[in-house]
């Protein structure tokens, strides 16, 4: 009867608490120079991306995923490029200040790169942050050549949860498709792998409206701001009074990313352990 019992307790354990038995993501950020002048301001920048980190492991964990980051290395280089599309292909082909990176990110055992510059821009406009792309298969996630992302320094944990969400494979999801159509807001790994929201498009916020981590900035179009993100994936299984008016953080059919982030959390902790895949 007591080893039933205990039995019992485990699996509860294990049914409650799927972070328990996270698999390990290793984050490598590569940080420009500007904030890292002086060896106090590199002390403070890298305090302030283990914070970071410490963030998103919270957000895993209250969105019931079985993943955790650590700080596989810091390297401060020189960023000169401002605009977002322009450092990921610098990223991509290993240049300005991206040197080896894929070879280093094997060698530190890092499955994800993240560039930090204090300066991004997308067609001009000021942004937080910008994934490689949003990867649709099980290759792509498992690839460590589309595993980087680069991100606003100033934006901090939500940022890095949101852009490495779409290296996992998740996108924006259905509200946000609704506002913008046509532009693939919904092309995710699988039907479910979306973020979740609820409300319109009049900018305007009213009562019930929310946006989980993977809505993003796209709550402007909802809310008429970027603050109305929940610190969580999408997650059927969630009940918060935050989220809307059902109280329900996500929707089996169209939004529960956390259920994908588990599925594959395997594929993204297994960048360096494929060294024939770096080239």
């Amino acid at each position: 009867m007591y080893g039933r019992i205990i039995t019992i307790v485990l699996l509860l354990a294990f049914c409650t608490a799927p972070w328990t038995f996270a698999e390990t993501i290793g984050i490598r950020f590569v940080v420009s120079n500007d904030l890292g002048r002086t060896a106090l301001q590199r002390q403070k920048t890298e305090t302030k991306l283990k914070e970071y980190v410490t963030g998103l492991n919270e957000r895993y964990r209250n969105s019931e995923v079985a993943l955790n980051a650590e700080i596989a290395q810091i390297e401060f280089v020189r960023i000169e490029e401002t605009e977002g599309i322009r450092i990921i292909n610098d990223m991509a082909h290993e240049r300005n200040g991206f040197e080896a990176m894929f070879k280093k990110a094997h060698d530190f055992g890092a499955d994800y790169t993240i560039a930090i510059t204090d300066k991004l821009l997308m067609n001009g406009k000021p942004v937080c942050g910008r994934a490689y792309a949003v990867n649709q298969s099980i290759a792509a996630i498992s690839d460590p050549r589309k595993a980087f992302a680069v991100v606003h320094f100033a934006c901090g944990a939500h940022t890095i949860a949101h852009e490495l969400g779409h290296l996992m494979g998740l996108n924006h999801g259905t509200l946000v498709d609704f506002c913008n159509p046509k532009r693939g807001h919904t092309s995710a790994i699988a039907p479910y792998a979306n973020g979740y929201a609820e409300g319109n498009c009049d900018g305007k916020p009213q009562p019930g409206e929310f946006g989980d981590i993977m809505v993003g900035g796209r709550m402007k179009e909802i809310m008429g701001d970027d603050k109305g993100n929940l610190p969580i994936f999408s997650n059927p299984r969630i009940h918060d009074e935050r989220c809307g008016t059902k109280k329900t953080c996500g929707d089996p059919v169209i939004g529960d990313a956390a259920r994908a982030l588990n599925e594959n959390a395997h594929y993204f902790a297994s960048h360096k352990k494929q060294p024939a895949q770096i080239r």
